[in-house]
């Protein structure tokens, strides 16, 4: 039977709270990097253009081990007053790694994770802060994103969740079943981090998605239902790198066991096992795109990964056409790889 046992998730790291009186910001808007290129200077441009005073909004970049001096002058480029901070860590922290210090270095009351390629649109800080401020006892608030590709135009819009602003209802269920909300799009509360945790280190590619579901199983949550945040997807993000390797469906897995221990057991059955049909089918649906641009070793190793996805269903079987799928594929890999190995 379905994960009547679920796992137990190892703790996730610590979020400090802030000591002292000093008055807050009300926004810290925190950008990690890593040997970023000219859309670091887009993003933080983008965020200059709506930011309030220093002391209500704190603007910092986070390195993780760039060349020397790379980002500093990057930063200085833009802004020579001095009023974007830079922080660099002495040694590689990795992605969870550096976006938790980027959470522990926020003074501000409400923190934005912005990565270093992506930007948000006018009036995106204003109509958060009105979430926030229309209901206080919200753990976190996001909006709907366009996707854009390495040029910045625009490749679709991400599913509206409802039509008007507000608290979402039966949030948990939605966000657990699949991802639904992207980084630069979201805006964590302070002392949400620091009552639920910060991003998991074992967590690859679904460290954001494990943090909605588990920020859904403990506070409520506010959407802006306009597109007011921009998620740059190009070849060169670290998104495309994972699913060329193959990295992203274990990651997913591991998320999927994760994210049934904060369901509650009347809804972790039929919750999961829609999570892990959806994903099944979206990695089937990536090898179908893999093999059709010949990247015969990446399809290979998506298919591979199946397997764990499905045993999150206790060996449950995928069946109907998921399954014809899936053995037309497998099919198609071996009758490819002698030609391969031939050229």
């Amino acid at each position: 039977m379905l994960l009547q046992h679920p796992m137990t998730a190892a703790s996730p790291p610590r979020i400090p709270p802030l000591g002292g009186t000093a008055r807050r910001p009300r926004f810290s808007v925190m950008v990690p990097t890593f040997e970023p290129d000219e859309k670091l200077g887009a993003a933080l441009e983008s965020v200059l253009q709506q930011a309030e005073s220093a002391a209500d909004m704190q603007i910092a970049v986070v390195d993780d081990g760039s060349t020397p001096g790379h980002v500093e002058r990057l930063v200085r480029s833009l802004d020579r007053s001095g009023r974007i901070e830079v922080f660099a860590n002495d040694r590689r922290l990795g992605l969870a790694g550096n976006w938790n210090r980027s959470i522990a270095l926020a003074r501000g009351q409400l923190v934005h994770l912005l990565h270093q390629d992506d930007s948000v649109l006018p009036g995106f800080y204003a109509a958060i802060d009105r979430g926030f401020r229309s209901a206080p006892d919200v753990g976190m608030a996001f909006c709907r994103s366009r996707i854009i590709d390495d040029c910045g135009r625009r490749m679709k819009t991400t599913s509206r969740q409802q039509w008007l602003p507000g608290v979402l209802a039966n949030w948990l269920v939605t966000i657990a079943e699949r991802q639904r909300i992207q980084t630069p799009a979201a805006v964590v509360a302070r002392s949400t981090y620091e009552s639920v945790g910060g991003y998991r280190p074992e967590l690859c590619h679904a460290l954001d998605w494990e943090m909605w579901v588990r920020i859904a199983a403990g506070h409520r949550v506010w959407y802006e239902p306009r597109a007011l945040a921009n998620y740059r997807r190009h070849v060169a993000n670290e998104t495309s790198r994972l699913f060329a390797s193959g990295a992203v469906w274990p990651d997913m897995a591991r998320a999927l066991r994760i994210n049934a221990t904060m369901l509650p057991d009347s809804l972790r059955a039929s919750t999961t096992a829609a999570s892990v049909r959806w994903h099944a089918a979206s990695a089937i649906r990536t090898a179908e795109r893999q093999l059709a641009a010949g990247a015969s070793d990446a399809a290979a190793a998506t298919l591979r990964a199946i397997p764990d996805l499905l045993e999150v269903l206790s060996g449950q079987p995928v069946s109907g056409v998921a399954s014809r799928r899936l053995a037309s594929l497998r099919s198609r890999l071996r009758q490819e790889a002698p030609t391969q190995r031939a050229a």
